[in-house]
Parts: structure tokens; C-alpha cells; sequence
């Protein structure tokens, strides 16, 4: 057999942004036809599964099934937990119509509505309100945005669950008719005799153990292969050697690490009919025993990698005006000695070793990516600021056009002197790792940057145009309530200097240099959640035997200054997450304000869905269990130190609440339900002032409620 005989599919795999797409296949299609296989194919199965479901006829057929959900839970006495979670979905669909996905989506990729802000943000209610519909489908609720939660109806870190088909058939059960229709149908048309998927966040890698099983029964014979940042959080993280081959059993192979080189030697294998070599470097051997054991870590060589291929998309179908392209002029990280870091298939450093793209090749590189889009993001670790001037000139010198982002580490002595150079190359965003407002926790995570050179450095950015987007968390083990509070006061006070920021919890995972040396942080033991066996992330005991976890230092205190000084712009992908397509677009096009404030409450001139009101004969909806149930469900399990299962939960979810004895009274509420599709009762008298009200107040008032919690 040589190399143009058989064909190979190439997959991305649901469920993450629709927005851009990810570059991994990029990478691996400019490898394997480098190498001499030409006969690929790649499917964008989570844009094709999103689009599939948003079309006017599968739209329509939700919304029926919602009427029909409503209707049936509205003859019974009592409902039971799940019961009321899913009507809080179901009642969202009232106010939707066949077109409206359609029309959302549309406006997104619309080159003058996208920038006008109202019609922009209307869209993304629709979108964000159509997610939690279509998940009546599965567990209501599921989506968080285009992503899922990792402890929710099952634990996305037990094998069990993963495994467990009533669970997985019910989670994917939202784009069933896709994956066993237009999906199967692509598979039956190429027939490939190579399927590899990519799977980069916890959100897919449910889809992923589906769609494993679903390929393995259509094409028996093919060679399935799967990689991908998660999949190799998988093979790093799990409790036994045997896990991740438990959890991908119909796989012929998977791919640890960075996959270039893993692709080819598994494309040559096929090509002379002989095994996949698993045990090369990057590609996990068979595992028998109890002890984890990982494959030879490969890390590529950006001096001879073959340039990566954008052109494998058809990028109109994104969910953008135009498109955005992900870009790595480098991997690995400089620095490399932060320590709470753990990323990638490290070994005994934070994260790989920097390498970089030499600049004439990423010139060329960029010259051939800007004929397809002239906005970039440059997906890289932590570029130096050395390598990165380097390039920034060379992008001036050879005159090409784009616009990019990119994250970098806060240093002032550097990037100060180069800010306008960047600028002057197409720089329209930086993302920054400020992590604290405490100095002294920056000198335990070995930051290596002074907090007071920071605020200089802001401000030459904010003078020549470039935004700032900070990103940080609080919970470091040691760190004092003060401390903690600090992180946010740093942000208050020099909040002319940035545009976005992102305080997080700390999550302590056991490749950290704070795992593997806790004595050296005050941490007295470190612990695994039981029922993970994806080891995600521990919990410790400091020297009085007090558990710390992730959220610990979310007091009263923070929570209000939280809420004072964080913009309430939408999250990933929408305008407002950092990093993301649109929010990169909308900093092109306004710089560093991104979203001016005379068009931030602007109301859409053809608003897509209005505010409608709808009387339920069931009482008390407003008080239905809701998502901060069930995630204060699961913080109740952790705190034992255990994580629920899906069983658990289900068991939960099954029971009556005891509050609420009768679901019945009468007369009928009023809900009314706002663009978002949030929803209030209403008093007989208010429903018909608000029955009548105009648009624009219905419009204002959603929101204003869309800064608070789900009703």
C-alpha cells in the first residue's frame, strides 16, 4: 500500500467555541502532507453539530418538545428536583421561534451588526437562552455556554461515568441527531482508513468516548487514534495505567503530548499494513499493573516543522464576521518556574520547554495565513519578550497586515520599551498572568515581576493603544484573607490601566512544584477527591489540619469589591472573555475601550426576540431548584472529600423537595420571561403594566438583570 492509497479524517470534536477554529489540525495536516499523505479530510464536528441543531427545522422540533415538556409537568401534583430544573429550561423556549438561532448567528457573522453592540449582545442572549433549551435533550442545564461543567450531573474525572452509557447517551443526547446523521453519513462517504479526533478541553472528552464508540461500530476496520491537550491530561493525570485505555478501549492508538511526529509514525504504519507503534515517544504503550506509566515525551522542533495548513476550513462558517486564526511562533514557556504551574506533558519543569519558530519561517508563515484572515491570536504559552520584538519587527518590515493578541508575562523592563513596536505590528491585546496584588505571593509562585513596576507598564500600553487583559486567582496555599482581597484592591486602583480581568481559585494539581514540594508552602498533606481517577486537581492540610480547596477565600468581602470593579461583559466566546475571537475583533475595531461606552447599553434597532409573559398553573417557580442547588450539592460531596457520581446525583435530582409539598394554586402566575430568558412572577396588576410596556424598557430592563443570578 503506499501513501495515496487510502484516505485519513481528521476531527474535531464537540463541544467548545464555534467562534474560530482551533488550530491543532492545522498543525497535523501540514505534518502529514509534508510527510507525503495528500488524501485527508477534516471535520469540524462541533461546528457542523452547533450549526446542525441551530437550523429552523430542528429548532422548531425543540421548541414543540419544550411546549409538550411544559404540559406535562404541569398536570402533575408534585414535582421532583429534576422536574423543576427542567421546566426552568423548558419555560425558556416560550419567545423562541424556528429562526431565531438562525438569526442570532447570523448577526455574529455580519460585518456591520456584529459591531453595533445591542444587536451583538441581543444575539448572544439568544444563543446563550437556545444552549440551556436544547439541553431539555440531555441534563437540563448542562451547557455552560459552549462548554460543560466538570462536576454537574456526573463527574467528568471518574472513569465510571465516563463510561457509563445511560449517563453518556443522555449528555451527547443534544446533537444525537447529527452524530447519527450527518456525522455517520461523512464517515459511510470517505470510508477513511484513519479516523484521528482532537480533544483539547474537559468539555469534549465526553463527545470524544462517544464518538469512539460510535466510529468503532460504523467503520470496524478503520485505525482510530485520538490526541489533544485533554487527552494527554488523561494519560498525565489518571490514578492507574490502565484508565485512559479503559476510557478510549476502541482506540488503536493515543497520543500523548505534542502529536506532529505521532501522526506520521502512526500514517506510516497504516501505509505498510503493520501495527501502530505505541510506545514511541508521544504515543502510550499498553499498560498492565497499577502504576501510571507515560510514554517518551516528544517535544517537536520548531526549527524544521512543516508549516501548518488554514487551509482545511471552509472559515464563512464560524461564528464571526471575519476570521480568526490561531498562531504559534513559539511553545513551551521561558520562564518555566512558576509554582503552581502544571501544564502539558511536563516532566520535571511547569511546562515544555520554550521553544521557538525561526522568525524568517514565521514570516512566511503569517504572509500565507494573512491571505486567508488579517486577525490573529498567538496561541503560545509565554513568548519572551526578546524573540517577540524580533518578530514584531520583522512583521513591520515586511509590511504585513494584521491585527493580533497574544499573552505574555508583566514585564516592565522589557515590555515598556517595545510597547509601541507592538503596537506599530498589528498588537491590539495582551493577556497578562498578574496572578496576585500580594508581592509576597508573588515571590512564593516564583512570578519573577515586581508589582510595583506594573502600573508603569499598564499605562504605556493604555497610552499607545494596546488593551490589557489581566488574568489571576486567590486561594495560593498560605495566602491570608488581606492577601487575598489585595489581588482585587491592585486592580481597583489602577483600573484606568486594563480592560478585562479574570480572578480565578487556585487549583493545586500534582505536577506543581507546590504538589511536589508542599513542605516547602506550609502544606502539611496533600489529597486526591475520592471517586477521581482523573487526578485534576488536590486538596491540602495546612499545619492545624485545616482542608483548603479551590473557592476557600471567596469571602463576603471579595465577593462585594468583586462585583464593584469586574466589567459584567459576557465570558468566552462572546465580547468579554479574554482571548477570545470576538473580544480580539471588537479591540481591533473600538482599541483598548473595547465596547466605547456610548454604545454599551445601546437597545437593537430589530431587537430578535421581545420580552413575553407566560401564566403557569404551577406555584412558586421562582423558587424551583435551580444550578446553585446542584453545585452546593456537590460542594457538600467535596467537602467529605469525595466527589458525587452520576448515579448520585440522579438519585438527588429524583427526590421531592420537601419545601414544596403542592406545585399547584391558583389562580394562574405570571412569569415573565426577558430576551435572556430570565424570568420573574408577577402580580396581576404588574403583568398588565408590563404586558404593555415598550420594547426599549423590556430591553433595559433585561439588562439589568442579567448582572444577577438564574431566576
Amino acid at each position: 500500500m503506499t501513501a495515496t492509497d487510502f484516505s485519513y479524517l481528521l476531527i474535531n470534536v464537540p463541544l467548545t467555541d464555534p467562534t474560530a477554529p482551533y488550530h491543532s489540525l492545522s498543525y497535523l495536516v501540514g505534518a502529514t502532507t509534508a510527510a507525503g499523505y495528500p488524501n485527508y479530510s477534516c471535520l469540524d464536528a462541533n461546528l457542523e453539530a452547533l450549526n446542525f441543531v441551530a437550523q429552523p427545522d430542528q429548532v422548531s422540533s425543540l421548541l414543540h418538545e419544550c411546549a409538550a415538556i411544559l404540559a406535562g409537568l404541569e398536570k402533575q401534583a408534585r414535582l421532583t428536583r429534576g422536574d423543576e430544573l427542567t421546566y426552568r429550561c423548558a419555560v425558556k423556549a416560550v419567545g423562541l421561534h424556528a429562526d431565531s438561532v438562525r438569526q442570532a448567528i447570523g448577526v455574529l457573522q455580519d460585518q456591520d451588526q456584529f459591531y453595533d453592540y445591542g444587536t451583538y449582545r441581543h444575539a448572544v442572549l439568544v444563543i446563550k437562552r437556545w444552549l440551556e433549551v436544547l439541553s431539555v435533550r440531555g441534563f437540563p442545564g448542562q451547557f455552560e455556554a459552549f462548554s460543560l461543567r466538570l462536576r454537574d450531573f456526573g463527574n467528568l474525572s471518574s472513569i465510571a461515568d465516563l463510561t457509563n452509557p445511560v449517563f453518556l447517551d443522555r449528555l451527547v443526547n443534544p446533537f444525537a441527531d447529527y452524530f447519527h446523521g450527518p456525522f455517520v453519513d461523512t464517515l459511510m462517504r470517505h470510508r477513511p482508513r484513519l479516523v484521528g479526533l482532537s480533544v483539547n478541553y474537559v468539555s469534549q472528552l465526553p463527545f470524544a468516548v462517544y464518538l469512539c464508540r460510535l466510529i468503532r461500530s460504523t467503520l470496524p476496520d478503520c485505525v482510530l487514534c485520538i490526541g489533544g491537550t485533554e487527552v494527554t491530561d488523561v494519560v498525565k493525570l489518571a490514578r492507574h495505567a490502565d484508565d485512559p485505555w479503559r476510557l478510549f478501549g476502541g482506540c488503536d492508538a493515543i497520543v500523548a503530548g505534542e502529536g506532529e511526529t505521532s501522526i506520521v509514525d502512526i500514517l506510516n504504519a497504516v501505509a505498510h499494513d503493520q501495527p501502530v507503534p505505541c510506545g514511541r515517544p508521544g504515543l502510550l504503550p499498553p499498560s498492565v499493573g497499577q502504576s501510571a506509566r507515560l510514554p517518551a515525551v516528544n517535544f517537536e522542533n520548531l526549527a524544521t516543522l512543516p508549516r501548518p495548513r488554514y487551509d482545511i476550513w471552509d472559515l464563512t462558517r464560524y461564528w464571526s464576521p471575519e476570521p480568526v486564526l490561531l498562531y504559534s511562533p513559539s511553545r513551551g514557556c521561558y520562564w518555566n518556574k512558576c509554582t503552581f504551574c502544571d501544564y502539558g506533558l511536563n516532566t520535571d519543569l511547569p511546562t515544555s520547554p520554550s521553544r521557538n519558530r525561526p522568525v524568517e519561517t514565521a514570516i512566511e508563515e503569517l504572509r500565507d495565513l494573512a491571505r486567508l484572515a488579517r486577525t490573529v491570536y498567538f496561541s503560545v504559552d509565554a513568548v519572551s519578550p526578546a524573540h517577540l520584538r524580533r518578530l514584531a519587527r520583522a512583521i513591520i518590515d515586511s509590511g504585513i497586515n494584521i491585527r493580533w493578541s497574544a499573552e505574555l508575562r508583566l514585564e516592565r523592563s522589557r515590555l515598556r520599551e517595545i510597547a509601541q513596536e507592538l503596537r506599530d505590528s498589528g498588537c491590539v491585546a495582551i493577556s497578562f498572568g498578574y496572578e496576585s496584588g500580594s508581592q509576597r505571593i508573588l515571590d512564593l509562585i516564583n512570578k519573577g515581576v515586581r508589582l510595583t513596576e506594573v502600573p508603569d507598564l499598564l499605562r504605556e500600553l493604555t497610552r499607545v493603544g494596546i488593551g490589557a487583559q489581566m488574568m489571576g486567582f486567590i486561594g495560593f496555599p498560605g495566602e491570608t484573607p488581606p492577601e487575598a482581597l489585595a489581588t482585587f484592591e491592585f486592580l481597583r486602583d489602577h483600573r484606568e490601566g486594563w480592560t478585562l480581568a479574570g480572578i480565578g481559585d487556585f487549583v493545586l494539581t500534582p505536577g506543581a512544584i507546590v504538589a511536589k514540594r508542599p513542605e516547602e508552602f506550609g502544606i502539611h498533606e496533600v489529597r486526591s477527591v475520592d471517586g477521581d481517577d482523573i487526578v485534576r486537581l488536590l486538596a491540602w492540610l495546612d499545619a492545624e489540619g485545616t482542608v483548603h480547596g479551590p473557592g476557600d477565600m471567596r469571602s463576603p468581602a471579595v465577593n462585594s469589591i468583586t462585583g464593584q470593579i469586574m466589567p459584567t461583559l459576557d465570558d468566552r466566546p462572546f465580547v468579554g472573555g479574554i482571548d477570545a475571537a470576538h473580544t480580539i475583533l471588537y479591540f481591533a475595531r473600538y482599541g483598548a475601550r473595547l465596547v466605547p461606552p456610548e454604545i454599551r447599553d445601546a437597545l437593537p434597532a430589530n431587537p430578535l426576540i421581545e420580552a413575553v409573559q407566560y401564566a403557569t398553573p404551577l406555584h412558586g417557580v421562582d423558587g424551583f431548584t435551580q444550578r446553585a442547588d446542584l453545585e452546593e450539592f456537590h460542594r457538600g460531596h467535596l467537602a467529605h472529600g469525595r466527589g458525587a457520581s452520576a448515579d448520585e446525583v440522579q438519585q438527588w435530582l429524583a427526590e421531592y423537595p420537601v419545601e414544596r409539598a403542592m406545585a399547584h394554586t391558583y389562580p394562574d402566575e405570571v412569569l415573565e420571561i426577558y430576551p435572556s430568558g430570565r424570568f420573574i412572577t408577577l402580580t396581576a396588576e404588574r403583568a398588565e403594566f408590563e404586558r404593555t410596556a415598550s420594547a426599549a424598557y423590556h430591553f433595559a430592563k433585561a439588562l439589568v438583570l442579567r448582572a444577577g443570578g438564574e431566576r
